[in-house]
């Protein structure tokens, strides 16, 4: 276990997801294969663990709630089961500060972005040299086991491994794509994307429940819709592989359209009034980030309208933002002299 004073930080940037979200969820994913495109941003949750001789406190702007001392045999919620997960691998004094750049249950990523963060720091202290797909691994089934989350194999992969990428995962494991050779594609891609928020957030959990459940019991309509999902993901990697925008836009527009059909509990009334919005004020194509309900709207701009559409989608959230891509994913450092 780690031994030193300075302080650990560990990051992971928050993904959004372009195309194929909801093939990479068993059991479909493991039956047929999944395909999703993502790329990480330049937001995401930062873990700060300073040392000292006191009980292990750990303490969340987000959740405005601290923790000292779990004495929940069945954890209340994330801190609590947190703490005991922490405990369980040694980690029994310091002080944990943790720190995220959007609401959880935004559909960025965010639980999964917190645990890879959290295993990462964990590896690090323990003095183990993790490979990005292992910090995945162990996030995905932490996630999935200990904090009870419904999830895809997408989104501890996506933030652990970091960049623009396209991702197919079968029950052998996981194929990793890199696509930031297209340089100039992913440039004029990140000056033409706008994330709007809803104004609400969701446990994305609810959402996918009936998804896996439909697909446990093998209904058709739903194999067959995330068949066509899926494809939308080789069409988005096809479309930067030719570097053609408008290929790409279609492809988040269609891969909309189809995981609309996937439930009632996908999209309202006040996406459809945003997404509706941001099409007629310069968007050309958008969809909802995560499961679905709420969140965050991924805008992608014609070609010099990013401007004029973000003062428009003003009138419609308080918090409608440009974003870079983070070229990297997880990772931690011991720092000093920065203030906790």
């Amino acid at each position: 276990m780690f031994k030193g004073s300075e302080r650990v930080v560990s990051y992971s940037p928050f993904r959004i997801s372009f195309a194929g979200g909801g093939t990479d969820i068993d059991p479909f994913c493991s039956a047929y294969g999944g395909a999703v495109i993502n790329a990480t941003i330049d937001r995401g949750v930062t873990i700060s663990y300073k040392p000292d001789d006191m009980d292990l406190e750990i303490s969340s702007r987000d959740f405005v709630r601290s923790v000292v001392v779990s004495n929940h045999d069945r954890p209340n919620d994330t801190l609590d089961t947190m703490y005991q997960f922490l405990e369980q691998n040694g980690m029994k004094t310091g002080r944990i500060a943790i720190n995220s750049g959007v609401p959880p249950g935004s559909g960025l990523g965010s639980s999964s972005a917190l645990i890879t963060a959290l295993i990462s720091m964990m590896h690090f202290m323990k003095g183990q040299k993790s490979s990005p797909e292992e910090i995945a691994l162990d996030a995905y089934v932490a996630e999935k086991d200990l904090f009870g989350v419904t999830l895809g194999r997408q989104d501890p992969y996506a933030v652990a491994i970091g960049s623009f990428k396209y991702m197919e995962f079968n029950g052998n494991g996981t194929r990793i794509v890199p696509l930031i050779s297209n340089r100039n594609f992913i440039e004029e891609l990140e000056k033409r994307i706008l994330l709007v928020y809803t104004g609400r957030t969701r446990e994305s959990s609810k959402v996918l429940r009936a998804q896996v459940e439909q697909a446990h019991r093998g209904e058709s309509e739903t194999i067959e819709l995330l068949r066509e999902i899926k494809r939308t993901a080789i069409m988005a990697r096809d479309a930067v592989l030719n570097r053609s925008m408008s290929d790409f836009a279609r492809s988040i527009n269609l891969g909309w359209d189809l995981k609309k059909k996937l439930g009632r509990g996908v999209t309202n009334q006040r996406i459809d009034a945003i997404i509706e919005a941001a099409l007629e004020n310069g968007g050309e194509a958008a969809r909802l980030m995560g499961g679905g309900s709420d969140g965050f709207v991924l805008v992608l701009s014609r070609k010099g309208e990013l401007g004029r559409l973000q003062k428009a989608m003003s009138d419609y959230s308080d918090f409608a933002i440009r974003i870079s891509f983070d070229t990297g994913g997880t990772r931690t450092v011991t720092t000093s002299g920065i203030p906790f």
